[in-house]
């Protein structure tokens, strides 16, 4: 054997340490270089969209100073009157001078133009101008061609045959809301000062921001031909089809991250470029730090791994030497390394020594349990192999005639609650002896503590004689171990459910399952009852009970359909009073009527749920199986129809809605047609009184109100509008006879249809002239 065990350990920590940094380091610098990435993104997208806010704020100031010159009466009369020089000066000179006035208040306005279609020339605040001599008159033209109200683009403003500015012009109909373009007012921003003065406020810290118009077209940038340079290295396609984003592109011989931004007030694009490497500058660094770091404990970590190594090593030396002393011990095969040996010796000593054996001697109790919980759980084994395996292993049963008994212990729940687990568990073992007791003085069988959380007895039959005795006694051993528990502990009821007798060993299973069955009936029997499977079954009455409870159950659904929760209420607590009472009726039947009730509740529930409700109610039939006793179902039963009743009245209420909502507007559209209110009913299949209250109770009129006052305002918009007569008008809206109309609008107003019109026109040419 040689010592090698000390090098090898001590290779395979280096490996792994070294193995653990190099990952460590690597998934460190990763995760750095993509936080400080994102980082970066993040904050340009802040930076982009604060400069993104503040220039789609200056553009709204622009759209707000168009409007309210587009609305200003002065303007809107040199739009539309023919211009003369010498008569219109003053006026003209006024247009002139309230453009002058706006120019002058804002530093970002270059200069605002009013073209007339009328007199196909523009004023502005420096004159009067043919549209061909101004500089950017095809784009004017283009808008007019457009059926656009109103337009952002980029231009070139000349200024002298020499000279021209940027501008980014702004240009809308007037009037604003016109189907033809009378006029047009153009505003131009000056695009420099607004770049130096707004947009290249993040300079500093998000570098040069570039505008782009939703083509991808450049608006606004510090010098447009350096860009135009750049600009044919990025994806353009990428920046137009996506709302935000980033990547990166090789630019003049430099990898620069462009980041873009779309405004949601006109869709331009706000772009930046930025040199990659200021972005992963701190990465690089992190990553040196990094690896130093790495470094350094790397060495510290070999040395001491060597020192820890060394000094532990000592003791395995002294157990060799211990193990070799006893010259006794003589290995199987060599070992190859110091641990080896010692497990090998101390396998050897084991093996060696009897009273290692006697150890596990206790093994035979849990092979013994495994046999009792095969019999209950009805192994694959024929009756010659069980009966071997029971004698085997000395249980306390013999080979043929057994009866099995399920044992359900019930503790009151407020001692439950304020017990400790300890002294629940005493019960549970008090309860085991007296059962113990009891099944001597009865003969052979066995007691198996929780068994699907249940207590189970085993009992030989053969031993009582006649077959007909078997279930008395057994009911027999039940009585009085329920009397003895309850003497000892008043706080717990045992609940019985007894199988049917059967001869083979392998049957047993049968009558667990039997007795595991007759247990459901005991929230109908209530806690402490001893229920048979046989009697269970046995007990059959006529069909003509059930029918009576189904002619009582279908009764209930009416009542609870119609409203009547109180008397569908108290024909539920009737149903369940009797089911108490019948001693007759087996519990099988009691059971179906249950189900029966619960099955009718069930369908009329799924009848008014909408889709959206069922996710949040439960399941019924879950709720249903976790009662307990009558008691519980019943009141749990008047919960379930008050929850119905309650969304059987909301159901209602909204369908009545609905069904005026649908009525009203058939009305809006059929105004001008003879409509009346059987008309209606006939449309929804209701009567004409019931139909005109509920009219009256969603709309708050009645229903002739509602419909005079539709064609009454039908009427009032083609008197101002039109010049048609009044004849016309009241046919048309549906009045009918004039008469009827003119009797209709004096009850309105006060005054007669021809008053009216000439009242509105009086009132809108002095509203024109102020």
């Amino acid at each position: 054997m040689k010592s090698t065990i000390f090098i090898r350990l001590l290779l395979q920590l280096t490996i792994v340490v070294i193995l653990i940094i190099l990952i460590v380091g690597a998934l460190v610098y990763r995760y750095t270089n993509i936080m400080l990435k994102e980082q970066a993104l993040i904050h340009n997208n802040e930076l982009l969209g604060q400069t993104e806010k503040i220039v789609a704020q200056a553009m709204e100031e622009v759209e707000q100073l168009a409007l309210s010159l587009a609305i200003n009466s002065d303007i809107q009369k040199t739009m539309l009157l023919k211009w003369d020089i010498k008569n219109d000066y003053s006026s003209l000179k006024s247009t002139s001078d309230i453009f002058t006035d706006r120019i002058n208040s804002s530093k970002y306005l270059q200069s605002i133009y009013l073209y007339s279609s009328i007199n196909q020339k523009l004023i502005s605040n420096s004159g009067i101008i043919e549209v061909n001599e101004y500089s950017n008159h095809l784009g004017l033209q283009n808008f007019i061609d457009s059926p656009n109200t109103m337009t952002w683009r980029a231009d070139e403003l000349a200024l002298t045959p020499r000279q021209s500015n940027n501008v980014i012009s702004f240009h809308t109909s007037v009037p604003i809301s016109g189907i033809q373009k009378k006029g047009v007012l153009l505003i131009n921003l000056k695009e420099d000062v607004l770049y130096n003065a707004v947009i290249n406020t993040n300079n500093s810290m998000l570098g040069d921001v570039a505008i782009l118009d939703n083509e991808g077209k450049i608006l606004s940038y510090k010098d447009k031909g350096l860009f135009l340079k750049k600009f044919d290295k990025v994806d353009i396609n990428q920046i137009i089809k996506e709302q935000q984003g980033y990547f990166i592109n090789d630019i003049d011989g430099t990898p620069t991250l462009v980041s873009f931004l779309t405004s949601s007030h006109n869709g331009w694009k706000y772009l930046t470029l930025k040199p990659y490497e200021e972005v992963v500058k701190k990465s690089n660094e992190l990553l040196f730090i990094t690896l130093m770091v790495s470094l350094t404990s790397l060495f510290i970590g070999v040395l001491l791994i060597v020192f820890v190594s060394r000094r532990h090593y000592q003791p395995v030396k002294e157990i060799l030497q211990e193990i070799t002393s006893h010259k006794n011990i003589k290995l199987i095969k060599p070992s190859k390394d110091e641990f080896s040996f010692i497990q090998e010796s101390i396998h050897q000593l084991f093996q060696e020594n009897t009273k290692f054996k006697a150890k596990f001697q206790h093994s035979q109790l849990i092979l013994k349990d495994h046999v009792i919980l095969n019999l209950l759980s009805g192994m694959p084994l024929n009756d010659e192999k069980i009966i071997q395996q029971v004698q085997h292993h000395n249980i306390n049963l013999s080979p043929e005639n057994f009866i099995v008994l399920v044992l359900r212990i019930n503790i009151k729940n407020e001692f439950e609650v304020h017990t400790e687990q300890k002294v629940l568990n005493l019960i549970q073992y008090k309860i085991r002896v007296l059962c113990e007791e009891v099944m001597k003085t009865h003969g052979r069988g066995i007691y198996v503590s929780q068994f699907h959380k249940e207590d189970v007895i085993i009992m030989n039959t053969e031993q009582w004689g006649k077959k007909t005795l078997e279930l008395e006694k057994v009911k027999e051993m039940a009585f009085l171990i329920k009397n003895s528990i309850k003497e000892q502990m008043p706080v717990v009821t045992v609940t019985f459910g007894i199988g049917v007798q059967y001869k083979r060993i392998s049957e047993i299973s049968r009558s667990y399952n039997e007795a595991k069955e007759a247990l459901l009936y005991e929230r109908i029997a209530g806690e402490g009852s001893i229920l048979s499977f046989n009697e269970v079954q046995l007990n059959h009455k006529n069909r003509n009970e059930f029918i009576e409870y189904q002619k009582r159950i279908k009764m209930m659904e009416n009542e609870l359909k119609i409203g009547n929760l109180e008397r569908a209420c108290g024909i539920k607590d009737a149903i369940i009073k009797k089911i108490q009472d019948d001693m007759q009726f087996g519990y099988i039947h009691k059971e179906i009527v249950l189900n029966h009730l619960l099955n009718s509740l069930a369908i009329i529930r799924f009848e008014v749920i909408e889709d959206k409700e069922k996710e949040d109610d439960p399941n019924l039939y879950i709720e249903f199986a976790k009662l307990h006793n009558l008691n519980e179902i019943q009141s749990w039963l008047g919960d379930v129809m008050s929850s119905i009743a309650t969304k059987l009245q909301g159901k209602r209420e909204n369908k009545n809605v609905e069904v005026i909502e649908k009525l009203t507007l058939y009305i809006n559209r059929h105004f001008r047609e003879h409509i009346s209110l059987q008309t209606l009913s006939d449309l929804v299949y209701m009567n004409s009184y019931y139909l005109s209250k509920l009219f009256k109770e969603v709309t708050g009129q009645n229903f002739s109100d509602y419909l005079t006052e539709i064609r009454f305002k039908e009427a009032c918009k083609l008197l101002i509008g039109t010049r048609r007569n009044i004849n016309d008008i009241a046919s048309e809206v549906g009045f009918g006879h004039k008469q009827n109309f003119i009797r209709t609008f004096k009850k309105y107003t006060g005054t007669t249809p021809t008053q009216y019109r000439k009242q509105s026109l009086m009132e809108r040419n002095t509203h024109d002239k102020v």
